[in-house]
């Protein structure tokens, strides 16, 4: 079985191995993978061999706390903790301050200065005692962490400062002033209250800066009330409305749906009627009518009306919430360029500990000076920061999956997201993919029909450099008239349902790296076959199973979404690596005083320790620049122009290239004319009807072939068979009502 908890105390990528080191040792763990960013842990275990309360007991025992996403008790007591770490931390700044203060003030007696100074970092020490505790248990548990070096800065710089507090109170005593007076201006308190201050400040700001990378994904939660109107029926058949929270809504149970209110659970309507916009769920951007007995979907919002509904999914069973669920796990799972990270953070802190001993032994050794050996030695410690490179790759993953859930497109894992843009052929299946999948019956004549959205797609993947080839079971005839006006690259006909998987793999022997776009049953075995397997929403379940991501519009503009967040991603989280890398690459020599010779470079151990918490705050600031990524861009210089374009555009019959695979006949498209693509800005579009309106009235002009408009970039893009000049599109939209620029 799989199961989720929550895990709390992590603050780099050592502790979330330690957590997965300790798990695994558990005897029928299967599984076991740890998202830092959203404090998660997903595992999968043998249930006859092991539970839940065991896990929790072996992070407990690797210093961290954990508990079951399923205990209510524990939920309760996240956020007065967070409050306590607030307050603890309000405090520090203040006795800190007052503390630097003494320290750097006047000394009226000496020796009275020295113990003002104790006095005072004490209650520091306390309030920030997690540290020294955290460090405690991971050294116990054999492994290490950001505390442990930070706890270690901090204890030799209270050590000293004590040993220096104790020699001036001799010297006092003896008589020797000139002595005391050499000590006490080598006293360390302020530096060891001040690195734990600094330290937990710069968490606090990681903190905040994370939990806007969880705001994608917690936006999908919010698209469900908190309060809800369930009806009850007593045995007279009277009815009484009550309001509930959604943990209360049970299945069977009744509840009312009104005009502005959104779905929280999967139901069945038995009262009223009333237009949903679904295109949350499904991307479709007109109001679907439902009425008695028609199946409603969470997430979805009534626009007019009010309907009962019967809840027959609830809670976790919900299509939102496995969404919500499906987006959390994926983010626990590692990208393959997490790797390189977590190999370098199993090293990293023994590496340090090391390094800062070299470091003192050196200039000690050179100087013969103890206080700049044991200042350089400390700076070592706490500039270090293993955290910035444990959240280089999960705070990019959790951005760019939150972003991709929220857009409809759904990550099973990092990885996936990760492949995706290293493919550079693209797979489709014909029908329910590249064209609606609903026949229309005209006499004796059926249709099936290209999606209004797929010859643009397919433009833009063409440009961006990748092969599109379309699959088809269709007679040539037919296949060569889908895929012309698709605009494929090109397509394989009169196959079998068998053949889509053998085409794949003499695809992949040929070199290439595929993504498979299907939502049929047949599309499993190819779906599985491939670098990368992509399923429409509204397709069969198995071939969703069979799929890494989701796409639940069933709409192909989101493949090229899904394949330019993948890339904008990627390159974050090689951003992230870079800076994480160059920061210690930089900073660690010059803490050891390297510079110091060359040009009097010397870092004190507080500015260390700022520098350490501002590299982990600048990884997350920059994870957080994702949100702003434009998916729907559509200009060129959004694409690859470096990519070699392998779609061959404008072929004629006579032109094209017939050669055999998996013995099924294969031909480049035909017949395919030139098109034109223009875009403008289009204010005044506020909901899914205006969009719509904005559609209809460039679809009427003769030449429009497609028309698309997009409510976030406050756009739309049209791609015409002719030359139209631009001034009639802003018309028919300023005649719809709305303003064209």
């Amino acid at each position: 079985m799989k199961e989720s908890f929550k895990v709390t105390g992590m603050s780099c990528a050592n502790c979330v191995a330690n957590v997965e080191k300790a798990v695994r040792k558990i005897n029928g763990i299967e599984e076991v993978n740890v998202n830092l960013v959203e404090e998660l842990m997903i595992v999968s275990f043998d249930e006859n061999k092991t539970d839940t309360g065991k896990i929790e007991e072996a992070v407990k025992k690797a210093g961290y706390g954990a508990y079951s996403l399923d205990d209510k008790e524990e939920k309760k007591e996240a956020k007065p903790q967070k409050d306590t770490q607030k307050a603890s931390l309000i405090a520090s700044i203040i006795i800190i301050v007052i503390l630097m203060a003494v320290a750097m003030g006047p000394k009226w007696d000496i020796s009275t200065n020295a113990l003002c100074q104790l006095l005072l970092v004490i209650p520091v020490l306390i309030l920030n005692r997690h540290f020294y505790i955290n460090a405690f248990k991971a050294l116990r548990s054999g492994g290490t962490n950001m505390d442990v070096l930070v706890s270690l800065g901090s204890l030799c710089a209270l050590i000293y400062s004590l040993f220096g507090l104790f020699m001036i109170l001799i010297s006092f005593e003896n008589g020797n002033h000139h002595k005391a007076m050499d000590y006490s201006m080598n006293l360390y308190f302020d530096s060891a209250g001040m690195i734990l201050t600094l330290v937990s400040f710069g968490k606090y700001l990681e903190s905040k800066s994370k939990s806007k990378t969880k705001d994608a994904i917690e936006g999908l939660i919010d698209m469900c009330p908190k309060k809800i109107i369930r009806i009850k029926t007593d045995e007279n058949g009277n009815e009484t409305e009550e309001t509930v929270s959604l943990e209360d809504i049970k299945k069977d149970d009744v509840i009312l749906i009104s005009k502005g209110e959104a779905a929280s659970v999967d139901g069945k309507v038995i009262f009223g009627s009333a237009d949903f916009d679904e295109s949350a769920i499904t991307g479709e951007s007109v109001a679907v009518r439902k009425e008695v007995g028609d199946d409603v979907t969470s997430g979805t919002m009534v626009k007019e009306g009010f309907v009962k509904v019967r809840a027959e999914y609830v809670g976790e069973e919900s299509t939102l919430m496995k969404i919500v669920k499906m987006t959390k796990e994926a983010g626990a799972t590692k990208a393959p360029i997490a790797r390189l990270a977590d190999k370098i953070s199993a090293v990293f802190v023994p590496a340090i500990i090391i390094i800062a001993i070299v470091t003192f032994a050196v200039w000690f050794f050179i100087t013969k000076d103890f206080e700049t050996a044991f200042s350089n030695g400390i700076c070592v410690l706490v500039i270090s920061c293993p955290c910035a490179l444990g959240l280089a790759t999960p705070v990019a993953i959790t951005v760019g999956m939150g972003i991709g859930a929220k857009k409809g497109i759904l990550f099973k894992s990092a990885e996936s997201l990760e492949r995706l843009r290293s493919t550079d052929t693209i797979v489709f299946d014909k029908t329910g993919t590249v064209t609606k999948g609903v026949v229309s019956v005209e006499g004796e004549v059926s249709k099936d029909e290209v999606r209004e959205t797929s010859p643009l797609a397919m433009k833009l993947l063409n440009k961006m450099g990748f092969e599109t080839i379309m699959l088809t079971g269709d007679k040539k005839d037919k296949a060569l008239k889908i895929a012309g006006e698709a605009g494929v690259s090109s397509v394989r006909y009169e196959l079998k349902p068998e053949d889509k998987a053998g085409i794949v793999q003499d695809l992949q022997k040929e070199g290439k790296k595929i993504l498979m776009v299907g939502d049929g049953i047949n599309d499993a075995p190819a779906l599985a076959s491939a670098e990368v397997g992509m399923a429409m929403g509204a397709g069969k379940d198995i071939a969703i199973e069979c799929a890494d991501v989701v796409l639940m519009h069933s709409d192909l503009l989101d493949v090229v979404r899904a394949i330019r967040l993948s890339q904008k991603t990627i390159r974050n989280i090689k951003e992230n690596l870079f800076w994480a890398f160059f920061y210690n690459v930089l900073m660690i020599p010059v803490a050891a005083g390297v510079m110091q010779p060359l040009i009097g470079l010397k870092l004190n151990p507080m500015i260390g320790a700022a520098c350490m918490s501002l590299s982990s705050i600048c990884v997350c600031l920059n994870a957080i620049r994702l949100m702003g990524v434009k998916l729907d861009k559509k200009t060129d210089t959004d694409i690859n122009q470096n990519a070699e374009t392998q779609a061959k555009e404008n072929i004629s019959n006579s032109d094209a290239n017939n050669y055999n695979v998996s013995g099924c006949e294969c031909e480049l498209n035909a017949n395919k004319g030139e098109k034109n693509m223009i875009s403008f800005t289009v204010n005044g579009m506020m909901c899914a009807h205006c969009k719509k309106h904005v559609e209809d009235a460039l679809m009427d002009i003769d030449g429009v072939v497609s028309a698309v408009a997009d409510l976030d970039a406050k756009k739309v893009n049209i791609e015409t068979d002719r030359d139209i000049d631009i001034n009639r599109l802003k018309e028919a939209v300023k005649q719809a009502g709305y303003e064209a620029e």
